[in-house]
């Protein structure tokens, strides 16, 4: 199937990229010219790049015209200012469901890569469900949400939506940081570490993109991708430390000190015009009472479970970091 790709030079972009690919597809990655493209150079002899922007329905629609199908990971995960998140996951998406109507005679699948941040908050003992009403509690998860309506809402393709839970992997620079401060003997504990969530390793994301592609069975759904193990934030921490054979400090981070550090950060992004993982709109992320959701309806639907155990995840992440002189 012929596949346009956007975002496929990102961190689950360029993952879901390699396994379009390796499925045998025909894939086009809508690139900007200034893109960074060190994590897909082994692809690019094997894909069609077409450039353009999401800021611009006409390269949108040049680049869809003759798509199948369209996989849309471009997104923001973290912004200087809180109306980027609204401009590229929002208005960008709503410019990409233009760009299929468009050509919705050749396209017959949007895929929209979303997030559990749409959803909201779950606990084991209260998961978030994708058939209850969206409990979105940032910026970024709202931006996501407003993507996902204009889906719903406009498309006049079939559509599916996936929403990874917390994706970490090789190429991750979010939660990268979480890796470097276990490095560094360090393991920050936001409110004693305790709050659970589900994660899902980038290639099993990619899996379930390639599952979804041309899934008839799949069309008007809403699919959360997680490994179905939840874990403690602290666990998570106490596994990378593990995988490094390291012995951390452990360092409690009250609620109370995570408002001005957030603050500090966000001031620092605005002054350097570099957006920081830790901002204000992401604190009530952080204390949520946790993050772990249903996985069955991937199953069922698209034949979908997260193969990666959290220790194989960590592992080939930690090396992955190793090898390319990130840690």
């Amino acid at each position: 199937m012929r596949v346009l790709l956007t975002g496929a030079n990102g961190f689950v972009g360029s993952h879901v990229l390699d396994r379009l690919v390796e499925a045998g597809h025909q894939v086009v990655a809508f690139l900007r010219r200034t893109s960074d493209t060190r994590f897909i150079e082994p692809n690019l002899p094997r894909v069609e790049v077409r450039y353009g922007s999401l800021e611009s329905v006409e390269s949108l629609c040049q680049a869809a015209w003759d798509a199948e199908a369209v996989v849309h990971c471009g997104a923001k995960t973290k912004a200087v200012r809180r109306n980027e998140y609204y401009q590229v996951n929002g208005e960008g998406t709503r410019r990409v469901v233009a760009a299929c109507n468009a050509a919705r005679g050749a396209v017959k699948q949007l895929i929209l890569v979303s997030s559990l941040a749409v959803s909201g908050p779950g606990t084991a003992e209260c998961p978030a469900r994708e058939d209850a009403p969206p409990r979105p509690v940032s910026v970024y998860g709202r931006s996501k949400l407003l993507a996902e309506t204009y889906v719903r809402t406009e498309s006049r393709v079939p559509y599916t939506i996936l929403r990874p839970a917390a994706v970490y992997g090789p190429r991750d620079r979010d939660l990268y940081l979480a890796f470097r401060a276990v490095r560094r003997r360090l393991m920050p504990l936001i409110a004693g570490g305790r709050q659970p969530l589900n994660l899902i390793y980038a290639a099993d994301v990619a899996e379930a993109v390639s599952k979804a592609v041309g899934c008839t069975r799949s069309y008007g759904g809403i699919y959360h991708l997680a490994h179905p193990v939840p874990w403690t934030q602290r666990a998570f921490l106490a596994r990378i430390a593990a995988a490094m054979g390291v012995r951390p400090r452990r360092v409690a981070v009250p609620v109370a000190v995570l408002y001005p550090v957030c603050a500090a950060r966000e001031l620092w992004s605005r002054i350097t015009s570099r957006p920081s993982m830790l901002n204000l709109q992401k604190i009530a992320e952080y204390t949520a009472p946790g993050w772990v959701c249903t996985t069955a309806r991937a199953a069922e639907d698209l034949g979908f479970a997260a193969a990666t155990s959290l220790d194989e995840g960590i592992g080939l992440t930690v090396r992955w970091y190793e090898d390319n002189g990130w840690l």
